[in-house]
């Protein structure tokens, strides 16, 4: 019996993604479809798991006092794709060298995003993947058409201008999110400050059931053990059921496979005296391959904990870690969103939520790119509250008439 006595230490939601020979179409038994994938395709699915790679590394490495860490690289990579149409010059280039495709051009990186949009959602009849994109920008602000005409084309995003100024057009953008995420996620922003002119908003919402469910009646309480030696009493589920395996020396690696094999996921469980920090430390894409490469099929009794969790943080620090930081600054080039305002990324807000049970998972993820004006861009004045006026003459400035509006409903004293 495969017993996990030491802390679940990384969770990885994967997107087993495979190049195939046949053709994506619905089998007549249910099995689904399978996704093809060109040659370049694969090379940015290669990339795109090294980003996954670099980025939770990166967000571990910060993830002090124990908290749980959850997050949709996928979700992140969908944002930055989009947002990465409307930059030029070096901003574009850190761009395609944290998003891991400098050797592909901006056209092939987008076929590639609209591959995944396309098809994703189609493979599994029994899982429900959602992927949706959308750009919300400020009434008045020009957005040069060719910009939103490639996001709309290869990201299927909705595209809508908002009176940024209306407190509903948060309301509007965290409803969107809301929508599309299953109720999971139910904000992204809080509020829009002055300067904003955009969000690049993706969400994802994942739903699928184990290939071979747990037993319900056969969860029980067990000691979880923390990184500290305590221990808390946690739900754990058990069942004898066929999953993929590898280990070594350092490592325990268990893949449990979603309906129809289409997805799955790859619990990783470091050797006694290795921490969730030093296993994260050197983890990277080349040692992935080798925990993947070498799973084996086997069928024995596994018990894992039941979790449910959400996560939220603000990857300004890690995207720059990575090499996105001129697009933070104002040295920015987003030159094609706008060719006369100069722009730069405020916020990369990403928020995700999993669940796991005795069924299956539950997850969702969203990540907002805020984008704002360098220079004060003129908001329509709504003059909403008690106001002074006056009426002068203006070439000398004599001062005529001189008021107060405290109620504009009334009609005298």
């Amino acid at each position: 019996m495969l017993l996990c006595k030491t802390p679940l230490l990384l969770l990885l939601l994967c997107i087993g993604i495979a190049s195939c020979k046949k053709s994506g179409t619905v089998s007549p038994n249910n099995k689904g479809m399978n996704l093809v994938l060109t040659s370049l395709d694969q090379q940015k699915v290669t990339a795109d798991n090294a980003f996954t790679l670099n980025l939770f590394k990166n967000l571990d490495s910060a993830n002090i006092g124990g908290a749980n860490l959850f997050v949709s690289p996928l979700s992140v990579s969908f944002a930055l794709g989009m947002t990465s149409n409307g930059a030029a010059g070096q901003t574009l280039t850190a761009f395609q060298n944290t998003l891991n495709f400098a050797g592909l051009t901006q056209a092939q990186a987008n076929d590639y995003y609209n591959n995944l949009i396309t098809n994703l959602p189609q493979l599994d009849p029994n899982t429900t993947l959602d992927i949706a994109n959308s750009i919300w920008y400020r009434q008045g602000f020009n957005v040069l058409p060719q910009f939103l005409q490639t996001d709309s084309t290869y990201f299927h995003a909705k595209i809508e201008s908002l009176d940024f100024t209306n407190p509903a057009s948060v309301n509007t953008i965290n409803s969107w999110v809301n929508d599309n995420t299953g109720g999971k996620i139910p904000t992204i922003i809080s509020q829009i400050p002055g300067n904003a002119v955009m969000y690049l908003v993706n969400a994802i919402y994942f739903k699928s059931t184990w290939k071979e469910s747990f037993d319900v009646n056969a969860t029980k309480a067990l000691s979880f053990y923390l990184a500290d030696n305590n221990t808390v009493q946690a739900s754990f589920m058990t069942g004898k059921i066929d999953f993929n395996y590898y280990n070594d020396n350092t490592v325990s690696v268990y893949e449990l496979p979603y309906s129809n094999n289409k997805f799955s996921m790859v619990i990783i469980l470091p050797a006694q005296g290795t921490s969730v920090n030093q296993l994260a430390t050197g983890l990277n894409q080349a040692q992935w391959q080798t925990w993947m490469a070498g799973l084996k099929p086997v069928n024995n009794t596994i018990t894992l904990p039941k979790f449910k969790f959400s996560y939220n943080d603000t990857l300004n620090n890690a995207l720059t870690d990575l090499g996105l930081g001129i697009a933070f600054s104002d040295n920015a080039n987003f030159s094609l969103i706008n060719n006369g305002v100069p722009l730069k990324i405020s916020q990369v807000v990403h928020k995700a939520f999993v669940e796991t049970d005795e069924s299956g998972t539950t997850a969702a993820a969203a990540t907002s790119v805020g984008i704002v004006a360098l220079v004060a861009t003129a908001s329509p004045p709504v003059i909403n509250h008690p106001f002074i006026f006056a009426i002068r003459e203006m070439s000398s400035g004599l001062i005529l008439f001189a008021g107060t509006v405290n109620n504009p409903l009334l009609t005298g004293s």
